[in-house]
């Protein structure tokens, strides 16, 4: 999941689409049995974003997230 900054001159969504938007990645997150996993990362992950430079966290695909996938 990469995102853009909601303030850039080029994001091409309004604040409402965005939210909607970041709802249902983590809708999707919850019903994969991942929250607990994403909430911990979030808390001890050391690196910080930056421009140019994303923070990445891989998850194993589980039985759950097969119904996700395109």
């Amino acid at each position: 999941m990469m995102w853009k900054h909601l303030e850039q001159e080029s994001f091409p969504m309004s604040e409402a689409q965005y939210k909607e938007s970041l709802a249902e990645k983590i809708e999707i997150l919850n019903r994969g049995g991942y929250s607990d996993l994403v909430r911990d990362w979030l808390r001890t992950v050391n690196s910080k974003p930056r421009l140019g430079r994303a923070v990445s966290l891989q998850l194993k695909i589980n039985e759950k997230m097969k119904e996700f996938l395109f």
